[in-house]
């Protein structure tokens, strides 16, 4: 009996893992994708950007201390938005005449650097995912082989040896504590989004 509810349980993390590519339906083919939220390789500057044209590929901005420091606010996803917004708000006071263009120069090393930052989340994301795969194909095996095993008990078969009750109860665990730690790290591309969001806003609105 313990045998047998160690093979459901087996089964319902495994459907825990399955159905996210499978709700997200054609929207997402990546069997390889470990999140609910839909996959979106790229970042458009267009969906949060209408003001003047930005140069994505200057790096004049690494010259000048004040925007340097100001995009590194902005880059620093453990400094609130609302003291980038502040600080912002501030550099327009404060930058004289070349503010708008120093705000822009900011901005746009921002933008290439936080979706550089969102791709290498992806990245790993993928990554774990093809590890959870790899469990999930195990942790199948493990539950044949413990249904194997019970089965040879009743039938009075049973071999001496390591019980595949432990791995298959290990693996689980495993998996389980990989899955609730993946559900954090999901949201993450999405907070990037929100924070370009922000940043952008702010600037266009200081201009």
């Amino acid at each position: 009996m313990q045998a047998a509810l160690r093979v459901l349980a087996s089964f319902a993390i495994l459907n825990s893992f399955a159905p996210q590519s499978l709700a997200q339906g054609r929207a997402n083919a990546d069997p390889d994708w470990p999140c609910r939220q839909i996959k979106a390789p790229t970042f458009s500057l267009a969906s949060v950007w209408a003001g003047p044209e930005l140069d994505l590929n200057s790096q004049s901005w690494r010259d000048e201390d004040d925007v340097a420091k100001l995009t590194a606010m902005m880059t620093h996803r453990r400094v609130p938005v609302a003291e980038v917004e502040s600080a912002i708000a501030d550099f327009k006071t404060t930058a004289g005449a070349d503010a708008n263009a120093k705000l822009l120069a900011a901005f746009a090393a921002a933008f290439q650097d936080l979706t550089g930052q969102r791709s290498q989340v992806l990245d790993g994301l993928e990554r774990f995912g093809r590890k959870q795969r790899a469990m999930a194909d195990r942790i199948r095996l493990e539950s044949e082989a413990v249904q194997k095993a019970a089965d040879q008990r009743q039938d009075g078969q049973a071999q001496a040896g390591a019980d595949p009750q432990d791995r298959l109860q290990w693996d689980i665990r495993i998996f389980e504590d990989r899955h609730r730690t993946a559900s954090y790290v999901c949201e993450a591309p999405a907070l990037i989004e929100q924070r370009i969001g922000a940043i952008a806003r702010a600037v266009q609105k200081a201009l």
